[in-house]
């Protein structure tokens, strides 16, 4: 007898320390990168056969991670390749276009685009950034794993990583770690009642 087990969905995220996962220019210079907190994002991309991005966060992606620029600054090769070949699912009702292969645009809501992803077979899925996206899933209810990295910085304004304000969303610390560079990594998974 074959037991089904259903693909988790996992949040992969970096906020600053106020909760901020981009500047309000969108910018994420403030972002710096050493050789554990690569590890924690291959560590997860081996888990996952599909990345799901939002509009904005795939258009900021698509053009670093296929150029040169990822070698020249040093990023760990695995992380390039892992980053460049997993499958993309963007969420976009506006893109026309996906040039940064493999991607798929995907017009549905995620929520239920996500939920039936959730119960094919295959490994499970990351959700990187996209705070639009990230925001309706989690008001959904379809997280399992929330892995949150706090950069040691206030950036004071900023596009919240998390912005439903009618429900509470208690979370279990199942781990954390610090790195070198000051940030904290913090990896949480949902309790069952939500206040």
């Amino acid at each position: 007898m074959t037991i089904f087990r259903m693909r988790k969905l996992i949040i992969d995220s970096i906020i600053s320390l106020d909760g901020y996962y981009t500047d309000p220019n969108n910018s994420i210079d403030w972002f710096d990168f050493d050789e554990k907190e690569q590890e924690w994002s291959k560590e997860i991309n081996r888990r996952v056969d599909t990345m799901i991005y939002g509009r904005r966060t795939y258009e900021e992606f698509s053009a670093f991670w296929p150029t040169p620029q990822p070698e020249k600054i040093g990023f760990d090769p695995l992380l390039i390749r892992q980053l460049r070949e997993l499958p993309k699912i963007v969420f976009s009702r506006s893109l026309s276009s996906a040039p940064w292969k493999p991607s798929t645009i995907v017009r549905e809501n995620p929520d239920e685009a996500i939920s039936k992803m959730k119960k094919e077979s295959g490994k499970d899925i990351v959700v990187v950034g996209s705070g639009s996206v990230v925001t309706s899933l989690v008001r959904a209810g379809l997280v399992d794993e929330y892995r949150i990295r706090v950069r040691p910085i206030i950036l004071g304004a900023g596009k919240p990583l998390f912005s439903d304000s009618n429900v509470r969303h208690p979370l279990r610390l199942v781990s954390s770690q610090q790195f070198d560079n000051g940030v904290i990594g913090l990896h949480y998974e949902p309790m069952l009642n939500k206040v």
